[in-house]
């Protein structure tokens, strides 16, 4: 019907267009019947037209075809650019085959196709999602060698991957160079971050990193829980008071992460009277309880902690009402794990049949009875 329209729409920039859209849309068949189509026509393929039928093929997974176009543009005397061999070079990360991204490189720079920033930048993210860090390492030094920019992205990958194998030196000169550029962090990579630093009981490095967070991307409520965590951590109230004091001259409300870091440090030191006052004072600092919260009490309670009374107060004011919800900061249980409490609660829940667990609405009065219920 497009053809029958106008005799002069069949032409080269035409179908261009038509086989890339069609190869965007993953209907390479399609793509593929309509480049035939063009060539027994007379009319001439051009880089990008060759490009669309050979990222096509790469993104299904189909290789051996994606080739087989590549040497059929080579015949053609069309020169394949850099995009042309990147895109391989993705699809191959796509499918978890790196040697075969190894021997893309290669190729390219035999066909005479030098690899840029861009195809660099590539193969360091995908090696750096795949944890071959001696590649990404290998990639990394031969950037620096040709003074080649790193992506955003590629940093950031870089710091997430060695974040993930606990790497704190790499992990920490990746995380400087970030912060002395443009980089925006998201708070998931900054809590990966963190976790290393817990993770290595390096607790007084996280109040250097929300300092260096705050004075790079400013002050959050990720920055104050992880100031904050690393003297609750270090079991030191006057830390603690310390970032307190900050926060109140800054004028951050408080809210459930805070008030549940200072409590499970009073907690872990055993300090009831001022475990007591808080908990009295969560209203008036309007912090609702969640699971964590609640999973405190409890915890306290079994080792001598007079709390009926909190219990009570929470029924009488509906909080134990409210459907179940956990809003504490996840690094805050990375630091000092689940208690008992919540322990059992997810023990006990997980022995329930599918079908108990979806019928019933989980308020905290119901999970608690269901806990205290257990044998």
């Amino acid at each position: 019907m497009w053809k029958d329209i106008e005799a002069s729409r069949i032409n080269e920039f035409y179908y261009e267009k038509i086989i890339g859209l069609l190869g965007e849309v993953g209907l390479i068949e399609e793509a593929v019947s309509t480049f035939q189509e063009m060539k027994s026509r007379g009319l001439i393929p051009s880089l990008e037209t060759y490009n669309s039928i050979i990222h096509g093929f790469a993104g299904k997974g189909s290789f051996e075809d994606a080739l087989f176009y590549l040497n059929k543009m080579k015949e053609a005397n069309v020169t394949p650019e850099t995009y042309t061999y990147d895109v391989l070079i993705q699809a191959y990360g796509k499918y978890n085959m790196y040697d075969e991204m190894g021997t893309c490189l290669k190729k390219m720079e035999l066909d005479g196709c030098s690899p840029d920033h861009i195809t660099y930048n590539l193969l360091i993210q995908e090696f750096s999602q795949a944890g071959l860090l001696k590649r990404m390492e290998r990639i990394y030094q031969t950037m620096l060698s040709k003074k080649m920019d790193l992506q955003s992205s590629t940093l950031v990958a870089m710091l997430e991957a060695y974040a993930r194998f606990g790497i704190v030196d790499k992990m920490e000169k990746v995380f400087r160079r970030i912060l002395n550029s443009k980089t925006h962090l998201k708070d998931d990579v900054i809590r990966k971050v963190a976790g290393v630093y817990i993770g290595n009981y390096m607790f007084s490095r996280l109040d250097d990193l929300g300092v260096d967070v705050s004075t790079r991307f400013g002050a959050s409520d990720l920055v104050w829980c992880l100031r904050l965590l690393s003297h609750a951590c270090l079991l030191s109230r006057r830390g603690m008071d310390s970032i307190v004091r900050e926060m109140e001259e800054a004028k951050v409300p408080w809210n459930v992460t805070v008030a549940n870091i200072i409590m499970l440090a009073y907690l872990k030191i055993e300090d009831f009277t001022h475990l007591k006052s808080l908990l009295y004072q969560l209203p008036f600092l309007c912090v609702k309880p969640d699971i964590v919260t609640v999973g405190i009490l409890f915890d306290a309670m079994m080792i001598g902690f007079e709390g009926a009374r909190e219990v009570e107060t929470w029924r009488s004011t509906g909080d134990l009402y409210r459907v179940v919800e956990i809003n504490t900061d996840p690094l805050v249980l990375t630091a000092f794990g689940k208690g008992r409490f919540l322990r059992n609660c997810e023990e006990v829940y997980c022995s329930l049949e599918p079908q108990a667990r979806e019928q019933q609405t989980w308020t905290y009065d119901s999970l608690i009875d269901l806990v205290l219920r257990k044998p």
